[in-house]
């Protein structure tokens, strides 16, 4: 499921122009296929991020994540702060 040579593809059609070209020169069915293909791909960068920073962080970031967990967080470093004010 790990294809690492079509993520290189995808880049390199990106970065030689080809993408821009074809999307400059297509017809509107090519075009409005390209803007598809694009906000698809936007939506999955944003999904690796998400699953990305779970899996580094895992739960220790996703608490942050919800009012609850701000708040804990913040009272955690309150109580850590008031701790190491008192020695």
């Amino acid at each position: 499921m790990l294809d690492v040579d079509y993520l290189k593809r995808v880049a390199h059609y990106f970065e030689s122009g080809d993408c821009q070209f074809e999307f400059d020169h297509g017809e509107e069915e090519r075009r409005l296929a390209i803007i598809d293909f694009l906000e698809h791909l936007m939506d999955l960068g944003e999904q690796a991020d998400e699953l990305a920073t779970r899996l580094i962080f895992k739960d220790a970031y996703a608490s942050m994540l919800t009012e609850e967990g701000v708040e804990s967080a913040l009272k955690t470093a309150a109580a850590k702060k008031t701790s190491t004010t008192d020695e």
